[in-house]
């Protein structure tokens, strides 16, 4: 995989992070992360796959109808087996669209098995 290659799916997989949040899809989304994987932040902090899809499922119930919009999507440094990357988290309510939060993400990638997961997402 080159290195535009890398970058592409790497942001991509920001993006398709936090699409499954809004469909709250935990399955999908929990498969995007190492079985070590961690989320730390505002919510709460999770690591490890069961762990993870709790904390998610809880919070996005608590969240009611959203949408979990991407911008700002930065890879900072990127190797052919690590990356770290930053973005910005905005989400809105489906029904008033009213915004409820906007978060800075950082995140932390590791290329295993050939495949990118997340081992780490901060959101502050």
């Amino acid at each position: 995989m080159g290195n535009s290659e890398n970058l592409l799916t790497i942001m991509q997989m920001i993006t398709q992070a936090d699409q499954l949040a809004s469909q709250k899809d935990a399955d999908s989304y929990i498969a995007l992360f190492s079985d070590d994987g961690k989320i730390e932040g505002t919510q709460g902090s999770a690591t490890g796959q069961e762990e993870l899809k709790s904390m998610v499922q809880n919070v996005w119930k608590n969240e009611g109808h959203t949408l979990h919009l991407t911008t700002s999507v930065i890879v900072n440094d990127w190797t052919d087996t690590t990356a770290t990357a930053s973005s910005i988290l905005l989400i809105v309510d489906s029904d008033s669209l009213k915004n409820l939060s906007v978060a800075q993400i950082s995140h932390t990638l590791k290329r295993i098995n050939g495949k990118w997961l997340f081992t780490k997402r901060i959101i502050s």
